[in-house]
Protein backbone atom coordinates (compact mmCIF):
# COMPACT_ATOMS: atom_id res chain seq x y z
CA UNK A 1 0.00 0.00 0.00
CA UNK A 2 1.47 3.41 -0.94
CA UNK A 3 2.26 5.88 1.84
CA UNK A 4 -0.25 8.70 1.97
CA UNK A 5 1.20 12.19 1.46
CA UNK A 6 1.58 14.59 4.40
CA UNK A 7 -0.12 16.34 6.01
CA UNK A 8 -2.62 13.55 6.67
CA UNK A 9 -5.20 15.88 8.23
CA UNK A 10 -7.38 18.77 7.09
CA UNK A 11 -5.62 22.10 6.44
CA UNK A 12 -6.11 25.34 4.52
CA UNK A 13 -3.36 27.18 2.58
CA UNK A 14 -0.84 29.12 4.67
CA UNK A 15 -0.36 32.88 4.44
CA UNK A 16 3.44 32.50 4.62
CA UNK A 17 6.24 29.97 4.99
CA UNK A 18 6.95 31.18 8.54
CA UNK A 19 4.77 32.77 11.21
CA UNK A 20 5.69 34.92 14.18
CA UNK A 21 3.85 34.13 17.42
CA UNK A 22 3.96 35.86 20.81
CA UNK A 23 2.77 35.16 24.31
CA UNK A 24 1.53 38.11 26.35
CA UNK A 25 2.11 37.65 30.07
CA UNK A 26 -0.23 40.22 31.61
CA UNK A 27 -1.58 40.89 35.10
CA UNK A 28 -4.68 39.19 36.50
CA UNK A 29 -6.88 42.10 37.59
CA UNK A 30 -9.68 40.38 39.51
CA UNK A 31 -12.83 42.52 39.38
CA UNK A 32 -15.41 43.20 42.08
CA UNK A 33 -18.63 41.38 41.01
CA UNK A 34 -20.65 44.31 42.33
CA UNK A 35 -18.76 46.67 40.00
CA UNK A 36 -18.09 44.14 37.27
CA UNK A 37 -18.73 46.38 34.25
CA UNK A 38 -16.30 49.01 35.56
CA UNK A 39 -13.64 46.40 36.33
CA UNK A 40 -13.95 44.69 32.95
CA UNK A 41 -13.65 48.06 31.21
CA UNK A 42 -10.34 48.78 32.95
CA UNK A 43 -9.02 45.29 32.17
CA UNK A 44 -10.10 45.58 28.54
CA UNK A 45 -8.27 48.90 28.24
CA UNK A 46 -5.11 47.27 29.57
CA UNK A 47 -5.48 44.25 27.29
CA UNK A 48 -5.83 46.51 24.23
CA UNK A 49 -2.74 48.44 25.33
CA UNK A 50 -0.83 45.15 25.64
CA UNK A 51 -1.85 44.27 22.07
CA UNK A 52 -0.43 47.57 20.83
CA UNK A 53 2.72 47.02 22.90
CA UNK A 54 3.20 43.50 21.54
CA UNK A 55 2.80 44.64 17.93
CA UNK A 56 4.95 47.79 18.27
CA UNK A 57 8.39 46.38 17.40
CA UNK A 58 7.77 43.47 15.02
CA UNK A 59 4.58 42.16 13.47
CA UNK A 60 3.07 39.06 15.07
CA UNK A 61 0.64 36.71 13.35
CA UNK A 62 -0.69 35.38 16.68
CA UNK A 63 -0.93 36.88 20.18
CA UNK A 64 -1.91 34.63 23.07
CA UNK A 65 -3.13 35.82 26.50
CA UNK A 66 -3.79 33.98 29.75
CA UNK A 67 -7.03 32.47 31.03
CA UNK A 68 -8.78 35.50 32.58
CA UNK A 69 -7.39 38.86 31.36
CA UNK A 70 -10.84 40.51 31.36
CA UNK A 71 -12.39 39.46 34.67
CA UNK A 72 -9.71 37.86 36.77
CA UNK A 73 -10.66 34.97 39.04
CA UNK A 74 -11.76 34.28 42.59
CA UNK A 75 -12.58 30.79 43.80
CA UNK A 76 -14.80 32.33 46.47
CA UNK A 77 -17.29 33.67 43.89
CA UNK A 78 -20.80 32.24 43.89
CA UNK A 79 -22.58 31.37 40.66
CA UNK A 80 -24.41 34.71 40.56
CA UNK A 81 -21.13 36.56 41.07
CA UNK A 82 -19.48 34.57 38.28
CA UNK A 83 -22.41 35.43 35.99
CA UNK A 84 -21.86 39.13 36.77
CA UNK A 85 -18.15 38.92 35.97
CA UNK A 86 -18.65 36.86 32.80
CA UNK A 87 -18.74 38.54 29.39
CA UNK A 88 -21.20 37.95 26.57
CA UNK A 89 -19.67 36.11 23.61
CA UNK A 90 -20.07 37.84 21.25
CA UNK A 91 -20.28 41.14 23.10
CA UNK A 92 -18.62 44.54 23.57
CA UNK A 93 -15.32 43.08 24.75
CA UNK A 94 -14.93 40.67 21.83
CA UNK A 95 -15.89 43.44 19.43
CA UNK A 96 -13.18 45.74 20.83
CA UNK A 97 -10.55 42.99 20.63
CA UNK A 98 -11.80 42.19 17.14
CA UNK A 99 -11.12 45.74 16.02
CA UNK A 100 -7.51 45.37 17.19
CA UNK A 101 -7.18 42.03 15.41
CA UNK A 102 -8.47 43.65 12.22
CA UNK A 103 -6.18 46.66 12.64
CA UNK A 104 -3.10 44.42 12.81
CA UNK A 105 -4.37 41.59 10.62
CA UNK A 106 -3.53 39.06 13.32
CA UNK A 107 -5.09 36.34 15.43
CA UNK A 108 -5.70 37.01 19.15
CA UNK A 109 -6.40 34.29 21.72
CA UNK A 110 -7.67 34.80 25.28
CA UNK A 111 -9.72 33.05 27.93
CA UNK A 112 -12.72 34.32 29.90
CA UNK A 113 -15.75 33.48 31.95
CA UNK A 114 -18.51 33.76 29.37
CA UNK A 115 -22.28 33.77 29.07
CA UNK A 116 -23.86 32.11 26.03
CA UNK A 117 -27.41 33.09 25.02
CA UNK A 118 -28.70 29.54 24.55
CA UNK A 119 -27.51 28.37 28.01
CA UNK A 120 -29.28 30.59 30.59
CA UNK A 121 -27.90 30.53 34.16
CA UNK A 122 -24.80 28.69 32.96
CA UNK A 123 -21.40 30.31 32.63
CA UNK A 124 -18.39 28.86 30.88
CA UNK A 125 -14.62 28.91 31.11
CA UNK A 126 -14.24 29.73 27.44
CA UNK A 127 -11.24 29.87 25.16
CA UNK A 128 -11.65 32.34 22.30
CA UNK A 129 -9.69 33.12 19.14
CA UNK A 130 -10.49 36.20 17.08
CA UNK A 131 -9.33 36.28 13.47
CA UNK A 132 -7.79 38.98 11.27
CA UNK A 133 -11.20 40.04 10.00
CA UNK A 134 -12.27 40.86 13.57
CA UNK A 135 -14.70 37.95 13.94
CA UNK A 136 -14.70 35.11 16.45
CA UNK A 137 -13.31 32.08 14.61
CA UNK A 138 -13.02 29.71 17.56
CA UNK A 139 -14.58 29.28 20.98
CA UNK A 140 -14.20 26.24 23.14
CA UNK A 141 -15.66 25.20 26.47
CA UNK A 142 -13.33 23.55 28.93
CA UNK A 143 -13.93 19.81 28.58
CA UNK A 144 -13.99 19.03 32.28
CA UNK A 145 -13.23 20.50 35.68
CA UNK A 146 -11.14 18.88 38.35
CA UNK A 147 -14.00 18.43 40.77
CA UNK A 148 -13.93 21.07 43.45
CA UNK A 149 -10.63 22.60 42.33
CA UNK A 150 -11.16 24.75 39.26
CA UNK A 151 -14.67 26.07 39.65
CA UNK A 152 -18.30 25.59 38.81
CA UNK A 153 -18.33 26.81 35.23
CA UNK A 154 -20.23 24.39 33.01
CA UNK A 155 -17.98 22.04 31.06
CA UNK A 156 -18.70 19.60 28.25
CA UNK A 157 -18.56 16.71 30.74
CA UNK A 158 -21.14 18.34 33.01
CA UNK A 159 -23.77 18.40 30.24
CA UNK A 160 -22.32 15.83 27.84
CA UNK A 161 -25.55 14.32 26.48
CA UNK A 162 -27.12 17.70 25.76
CA UNK A 163 -23.87 19.04 24.27
CA UNK A 164 -23.66 16.13 21.84
CA UNK A 165 -27.36 16.45 20.99
CA UNK A 166 -26.92 20.12 20.10
CA UNK A 167 -23.48 20.18 18.50
CA UNK A 168 -22.37 16.61 17.74
CA UNK A 169 -19.31 14.63 18.80
CA UNK A 170 -17.06 16.51 16.37
CA UNK A 171 -17.49 19.69 18.44
CA UNK A 172 -15.84 18.20 21.54
CA UNK A 173 -12.29 18.59 20.20
CA UNK A 174 -12.45 21.59 17.85
CA UNK A 175 -9.42 22.75 15.85
CA UNK A 176 -9.22 26.18 14.22
CA UNK A 177 -7.91 25.63 10.69
CA UNK A 178 -6.34 28.96 9.82
CA UNK A 179 -3.85 30.41 7.35
CA UNK A 180 -1.18 30.40 10.07
CA UNK A 181 -1.73 26.74 10.99
CA UNK A 182 -4.15 24.53 12.85
CA UNK A 183 -4.66 25.87 16.39
CA UNK A 184 -6.32 24.27 19.42
CA UNK A 185 -6.77 25.42 23.00
CA UNK A 186 -5.79 22.60 25.32
CA UNK A 187 -5.63 24.08 28.80
CA UNK A 188 -6.89 21.14 30.85
CA UNK A 189 -4.04 19.81 32.98
CA UNK A 190 -2.67 16.38 33.86
CA UNK A 191 -4.71 14.48 31.31
CA UNK A 192 -2.57 13.54 28.27
CA UNK A 193 -5.49 11.88 26.48
CA UNK A 194 -7.08 15.29 25.91
CA UNK A 195 -4.01 16.76 24.22
CA UNK A 196 -3.59 13.66 22.07
CA UNK A 197 -7.22 13.91 20.94
CA UNK A 198 -6.61 17.44 19.63
CA UNK A 199 -3.44 16.23 17.88
CA UNK A 200 -5.45 13.44 16.28
CA UNK A 201 -7.81 16.12 14.93
CA UNK A 202 -4.84 17.82 13.25
CA UNK A 203 -3.72 20.44 15.78
CA UNK A 204 -0.29 21.88 14.95
CA UNK A 205 -0.13 24.65 17.56
CA UNK A 206 -1.51 24.03 21.04
CA UNK A 207 -2.29 26.85 23.46
CA UNK A 208 -2.36 26.29 27.22
CA UNK A 209 -3.55 29.36 29.12
CA UNK A 210 -4.02 29.42 32.88
CA UNK A 211 -3.83 31.63 35.98
CA UNK A 212 -2.25 31.15 39.39
CA UNK A 213 -2.12 33.10 42.65
CA UNK A 214 -5.76 34.13 43.08
CA UNK A 215 -6.75 36.47 45.96
CA UNK A 216 -8.24 33.98 48.36
CA UNK A 217 -5.77 31.09 48.08
CA UNK A 218 -6.14 29.26 51.37
CA UNK A 219 -9.49 30.87 52.17
CA UNK A 220 -12.40 28.82 53.41
CA UNK A 221 -14.20 28.37 50.10
CA UNK A 222 -11.16 27.99 47.88
CA UNK A 223 -10.20 24.48 49.02
CA UNK A 224 -13.32 22.73 50.34
CA UNK A 225 -13.12 19.46 52.23
CA UNK A 226 -15.12 17.81 49.48
CA UNK A 227 -12.40 18.43 46.89
CA UNK A 228 -12.28 15.30 44.81
CA UNK A 229 -8.82 15.72 43.32
CA UNK A 230 -5.97 17.82 44.64
CA UNK A 231 -3.49 19.43 42.26
CA UNK A 232 0.19 18.66 42.82
CA UNK A 233 2.38 21.40 44.20
CA UNK A 234 5.49 22.91 42.64
CA UNK A 235 6.17 25.66 40.09
CA UNK A 236 7.16 23.32 37.25
CA UNK A 237 4.32 20.78 37.32
CA UNK A 238 2.20 22.43 34.64
CA UNK A 239 5.19 23.39 32.49
CA UNK A 240 6.32 19.77 32.52
CA UNK A 241 2.81 18.52 31.76
CA UNK A 242 2.41 20.73 28.69
CA UNK A 243 6.00 20.35 27.52
CA UNK A 244 5.52 16.58 27.47
CA UNK A 245 2.37 17.00 25.39
CA UNK A 246 4.33 18.99 22.78
CA UNK A 247 7.04 16.32 22.65
CA UNK A 248 4.75 13.29 22.55
CA UNK A 249 2.35 14.75 19.97
CA UNK A 250 5.01 16.67 18.01
CA UNK A 251 3.16 20.01 18.17
CA UNK A 252 4.24 23.57 18.93
CA UNK A 253 3.02 24.88 22.26
CA UNK A 254 2.24 28.28 23.78
CA UNK A 255 2.05 28.16 27.59
CA UNK A 256 0.73 31.39 29.11
CA UNK A 257 0.34 32.30 32.78
CA UNK A 258 -0.56 35.62 34.38
CA UNK A 259 2.03 38.04 35.70
CA UNK A 260 2.40 38.89 39.38
CA UNK A 261 -0.56 41.06 40.33
CA UNK A 262 -1.74 43.31 43.11
CA UNK A 263 -4.94 41.62 44.22
CA UNK A 264 -7.05 42.66 47.19
CA UNK A 265 -4.33 44.95 48.48
CA UNK A 266 -1.71 42.19 48.32
CA UNK A 267 0.97 41.55 45.72
CA UNK A 268 0.60 37.88 44.85
CA UNK A 269 2.98 35.50 43.13
CA UNK A 270 1.84 31.93 43.78
CA UNK A 271 3.92 30.41 40.97
CA UNK A 272 2.90 32.92 38.29
CA UNK A 273 4.91 33.97 35.27
CA UNK A 274 7.50 32.05 33.26
CA UNK A 275 5.26 31.82 30.22
CA UNK A 276 7.02 29.88 27.49
CA UNK A 277 6.87 28.78 23.85
CA UNK A 278 7.90 25.18 23.08
CA UNK A 279 8.85 23.69 19.75
CA UNK A 280 7.47 20.40 18.46
CA UNK A 281 10.18 18.45 20.31
CA UNK A 282 9.45 20.09 23.67
CA UNK A 283 12.46 22.42 23.54
CA UNK A 284 12.13 26.00 24.80
CA UNK A 285 12.01 28.53 21.97
CA UNK A 286 11.26 31.66 24.04
CA UNK A 287 10.43 32.34 27.68
CA UNK A 288 9.41 35.29 29.82
CA UNK A 289 12.27 35.24 32.28
CA UNK A 290 10.40 36.84 35.19
CA UNK A 291 7.00 36.90 36.89
CA UNK A 292 6.30 40.47 35.69
CA UNK A 293 4.34 41.57 32.65
CA UNK A 294 6.11 40.94 29.38
CA UNK A 295 5.97 39.70 25.80
CA UNK A 296 8.20 37.13 24.11
CA UNK A 297 8.04 35.97 20.52
CA UNK A 298 9.48 33.43 18.14
CA UNK A 299 9.24 32.31 14.53
CA UNK A 300 7.63 28.96 13.67
CA UNK A 301 8.62 27.45 10.28
CA UNK A 302 5.08 26.26 9.77
CA UNK A 303 5.31 25.30 6.08
CA UNK A 304 8.41 23.13 6.52
CA UNK A 305 6.92 21.58 9.65
CA UNK A 306 3.67 20.74 7.88
CA UNK A 307 5.49 18.85 5.11
CA UNK A 308 6.78 16.35 7.69
CA UNK A 309 4.10 16.38 10.37
CA UNK A 310 1.60 13.58 10.93
CA UNK A 311 -1.22 12.89 13.33
CA UNK A 312 -0.06 10.74 16.29
CA UNK A 313 0.97 7.20 15.44
CA UNK A 314 -0.06 4.59 17.98
CA UNK A 315 -1.50 1.07 18.04
CA UNK A 316 -5.09 1.85 18.97
CA UNK A 317 -6.20 -1.76 19.07
CA UNK A 318 -3.89 -2.43 22.02
CA UNK A 319 -5.96 -0.07 24.14
CA UNK A 320 -9.51 -0.50 22.79
CA UNK A 321 -10.64 -3.27 25.15
CA UNK A 322 -9.10 -1.53 28.18
CA UNK A 323 -10.90 1.72 27.40
CA UNK A 324 -14.20 -0.07 26.89
CA UNK A 325 -13.93 -1.71 30.32
CA UNK A 326 -12.81 1.44 32.14
CA UNK A 327 -15.42 3.23 34.29
CA UNK A 328 -14.94 6.96 34.89
CA UNK A 329 -14.82 7.88 38.56
CA UNK A 330 -17.43 10.63 38.09
CA UNK A 331 -20.41 10.28 35.75
CA UNK A 332 -21.18 12.95 33.14
CA UNK A 333 -24.22 15.24 33.10
CA UNK A 334 -24.09 16.32 36.77
CA UNK A 335 -25.10 19.90 35.82
CA UNK A 336 -28.06 19.04 33.61
CA UNK A 337 -30.84 18.94 36.21
CA UNK A 338 -29.55 21.70 38.52
CA UNK A 339 -26.49 23.93 38.96
CA UNK A 340 -24.29 24.19 42.07
CA UNK A 341 -23.95 27.66 43.55
CA UNK A 342 -20.40 27.39 44.95
CA UNK A 343 -17.21 25.40 44.54
CA UNK A 344 -17.91 23.59 47.82
CA UNK A 345 -21.39 22.60 46.63
CA UNK A 346 -20.05 21.45 43.26
CA UNK A 347 -17.31 19.40 44.91
CA UNK A 348 -19.82 17.78 47.22
CA UNK A 349 -21.98 16.86 44.23
CA UNK A 350 -19.04 15.13 42.59
CA UNK A 351 -18.09 13.37 45.83
CA UNK A 352 -21.56 11.91 46.27
CA UNK A 353 -21.73 10.76 42.64
CA UNK A 354 -18.30 9.05 42.68
CA UNK A 355 -18.38 5.51 41.33
CA UNK A 356 -15.20 4.37 43.02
Amino acid sequence: MPVKPLPNYEVIPLRSEEIRVAIVQSRLGTVDPNRAAEGRKLNLKHLLWMIDYAQARTYKDLLAFHEFPLGGLSRAWTRQECLKVAIDVPGPETEAIGRKAKEYGCYIEFGCYARLPDWPEHFFNLGVIIGPDGSIIYKRWWLRNLAGVTGIGTTVWDVLDEFVRRYGWEAIFPVARTDIGNIALMSEVLEPELRRAFAMRGAEIGIHCMVRGTPEMGARQSRPRATAQALPEGPDVFHLDFRAACLVNHIYGLFIQNAVSEEGGRTLDGGVGRSVIYDCNGAVMAEVASHHEGVVETVIPIAAYRKKHSIPRFQKELFTQLYQKYVSKYPPNLFLKSLPDSIAEGADRYRKAARW
